[in-house]
Formats: structure tokens, C-alpha cells, sequence
């Protein structure tokens, strides 16, 4: 009886032991080894509900907050839809303590259409209204799509008809579009008859919008051919962003701009700020990666004081590559990151309305381009696409001009 009770006394202190190693081993542990309950303590005030919109950046400090305690705002990350643990810890007088919080996450964004509201189409035109335009989901990589109506491409008249998209949440949007099916659409006046450009004067764009906060710049390519550098310094260029290359379409091959060794090399030696864009098609993160590093091995000779720019504009391809709103912009994102971890600044492009209804939230610079006299863009942006119609002495033709914010972006 004896012998019983000591073995079992020195089973009791060996278990004890071995729990007191395991909790303090696991004490100097990353949260996701050990986890205390998922009830928040009295000093965890929620601010709010555990739920995210999938394709959203979310972070802890959003949701929490921790009175006399140090806490790290971590980024709230996810995959994909439904319930998400997510680990954190903060420091007290007491020492460290470990939480988790279970989070939902949602899809309630109806998927975006880009469909015209009104369409002149040939009679017996094999059009498809249903993959010809562009139409994506922030979640759904196949969005169904359908058009409503009673219509006749084979007959003469107008008819209407509802273009409706529905996710796989059950998220619905609906346009209407008035088809008007004719014998024969009109020709469009060959470039002779063609009125002239529009030209906004790159002195009068620099008198509305210099001032001390911001800096009066161009972007060019070889579409504006051999550029005078002299000429535009004398009429105030600061700053020129300049197409290192782009994918010829969807899996092609990369090239360089024809103009790019000549324009860098003479706005470098002349002092301009420059920066460089990259016009791309890429769909996966693996070819993202491919395209940043194409990008820095022809930059190697140069300094650049702006961004490298992501330029990815192709939506009429969309629907053919099967991916979401979320996919392209993690492709984004993975070409930004990639050449900031190379030292390099990095920045995205994109007009107000693909910057509203289409990109997901981002954590990197924004270039907007919106062509107008003042631009109602609510989000964040460094620099501003005021025109693709600039006429500047120095280059033939039109030129965009932009407008950089010195308040957003430090050189």
C-alpha cells in the first residue's frame, strides 16, 4: 500500500513538473503555440462586431483596444471566406498574455459591372453580351452572369435589356442597356477628318497648380518620340516618369520601351526627379514576380527619387483570365512589395473610376489619373494625372502632365 501511494506521489510531482516546463516553455512561445480561452478580459474594450469584408486590410486595433498595456496592431489576415482565428498578445505590469479572437469573414460586395447603357450593334452580329464585357466579383473568380430581355440581334429595332450579375454569396447587381440593332454602323472618320486635339498648355496647368507643396512633372514613352530635355527644363518640368517596358498581352513576352535607355539616361544627367512604370498583364503572383524582377535588372545603371509604378490596365481581358477582384490585387500588391524589399519606392496607377469600384484597399502609393479641373477622388493619392492632352515645348504632339504632393510623398 505503501509502495502504492509513493509511486503515486512521485507521479503526481513528475506530472506537476512537467506541466510547470511546459507552461513556462510555451510562455516564450509565438501565440500560435498556446492559447489562453477566447474571452476577451476586463481590460479588452471591443469597439467593434468580428466581422471583415473579404478583399478588405483589416487590423486588430480596428476592433480592440487595451488600456496600461503594450499592443502590437497586427494586420487581420485571411484566404478565404467563414471563420478566421486570429492570434495576438500584449504586455502588462503583469507580464505577457495571449488572446484570440474569432473572426468572421464576409462577402456582402455585389459583384461590378462595366457594361454600356446603350450599344449600336450590326444585325446578325455574333456579339456576346455576356463575356464581352468587362464584369468582376471581389470574391468570385466566375461571377454568373445573364442577360435579361427580349431582344433580336437578327432583327432591325431597339430593344431592352438587363445585364445581371450574381456571386456566389448570392450578391446581385443589375444594369439596363438599350440595344439598338441596325443595318449598318456608321465609319468612323479616318485620322484626316478627325478634329484636333484638344491641347491644355503645360505653362497654364504649372500656373494653376504650383505651389509650395507640390511639384509640375510629365510622363512619357516613346509615343512622344525624341524628347528636347533642355526644352523642358527651361519650361518648368520637375519631375518625368518614364515607361521602362511592358507584356506584350496576356502570357506574352516582356520588352523594353524603345525610348526608355534614351529617356532615363538624359533626364537623370539633367537633374529631373524621375521615376518608371511598367504596363502589365500579368494574372498570378508568380508572374508578378517575374515582371518586378525584369523591371530592376534594367534599372541597375540608375537612380530613381519616385516610384516604380505598377500599370495594369487590361480589363477588357479580365474576364478570360478566371480570377477576383481580390486575386489581381494581390498580383499588385505582390510586384510592389517585391521591389520595395529591393530598396525601391513603389506605387500603383490606376483612373478614379477603376481606383473606386475595382481595386481593393492597398497599402502602397497611389498614381490617379482623372481628367479634370479638380478631381473628387476621395482616397489617398501621391501624385494626380491631370491630362493626357499637355502640350509643352520640347515634344511633339500631347504629353500627360501630372501633379505630385510633396505633403504625400517626400523625394
Amino acid at each position: 500500500m505503501k509502495k502504492i501511494l509513493i509511486i503515486s506521489l512521485v507521479a503526481i510531482v513528475l506530472l506537476i513538473g512537467t506541466l510547470t516546463f511546459v507552461l513556462i516553455f510555451n510562455k516564450n512561445k509565438e501565440p500560435h503555440i498556446i492559447y489562453t480561452d477566447a474571452l476577451l478580459d476586463e481590460k479588452i474594450k471591443v469597439e467593434k462586431e468580428f466581422i471583415i469584408e473579404y478583399g478588405k486590410i483589416g487590423y486588430l486595433k480596428d476592433y480592440i483596444s487595451i488600456t496600461d498595456a503594450k499592443f502590437k496592431n497586427a494586420e487581420i489576415k485571411y484566404d478565404d471566406l467563414g471563420e478566421i482565428k486570429v492570434n495576438f498578445s500584449y504586455t502588462n505590469d503583469l507580464g505577457k498574455n495571449y488572446r484570440y479572437i474569432k473572426f468572421n469573414v464576409v462577402d456582402t460586395t455585389k459583384p461590378y459591372i462595366s457594361v454600356p447603357s446603350y450599344k449600336m450593334v450590326q444585325v446578325n452580329s455574333d456579339i456576346d453580351f455576356i463575356n464581352d464585357f468587362f464584369c468582376a466579383d471581389n470574391h468570385d473568380k466566375d461571377v454568373e452572369r445573364k442577360l435579361q430581355g427580349d431582344y433580336d440581334l437578327g432583327t432591325i429595332g431597339t430593344y431592352k435589356a438587363k445585364y445581371i450579375a450574381t456571386d456566389i454569396s448570392g450578391n446581385s447587381s443589375e444594369k439596363d442597356i438599350t440595344i439598338d440593332v441596325v443595318e449598318t454602323i456608321p465609319k468612323k472618320p479616318n485620322n484626316n477628318n478627325q478634329e484636333p486635339i484638344n491641347y491644355i498648355n503645360y505653362s497654364d496647368i504649372y500656373s494653376e497648380y504650383k505651389n509650395s507643396n507640390t511639384k509640375i512633372g510629365i510622363d512619357i514613352s516613346r509615343w512622344q518620340g525624341d524628347v528636347d530635355f533642355d526644352l523642358l527644363k527651361e519650361n518648368n518640368v520637375e519631375f518625368i516618369m518614364i515607361r521602362l517596358g511592358g507584356q506584350d498581352g496576356i502570357d506574352g513576352d516582356y520588352y523594353i520601351d524603345s525610348k526608355y535607355k534614351r529617356n532615363i539616361e538624359e533626364a537623370t544627367k539633367r537633374g529631373f526627379d524621375v521615376g518608371v512604370y511598367f504596363y502589365s498583364y500579368a494574372y498570378t503572383n508568380e508572374e508578378a514576380i517575374k515582371q518586378a524582377k525584369f523591371v530592376l535588372d534594367n534599372l541597375k545603371e540608375y537612380k530613381l527619387t519616385l516610384p516604380i509604378v505598377f500599370d495594369w490596365e487590361c480589363w477588357n481581358k479580365f474576364n478570360d483570365m478566371h480570377i477576383s477582384l481580390y486575386d489581381i490585387t494581390k498580383v499588385q500588391d505582390t510586384f510592389l512589395n517585391y521591389v520595395e524589399k529591393k530598396g525601391y519606392k513603389s506605387s500603383r496607377y490606376g483612373s478614379k473610376n477603376y481606383l473606386t469600384n475595382v481595386w481593393q484597399d492597398s497599402k502602397h502609393y497611389t498614381w490617379l489619373a482623372h481628367y479634370v479641373l479638380n478631381t473628387n477622388y476621395e482616397g489617398e493619392y501621391f501624385m494626380w494625372q491631370r491630362c493626357d492632352t499637355g502640350k509643352i515645348p520640347g515634344i511633339n504632339g500631347a504629353v500627360d502632365v501630372d501633379i505630385l504632393y510633396l505633403d504625400k510623398y517626400h523625394l
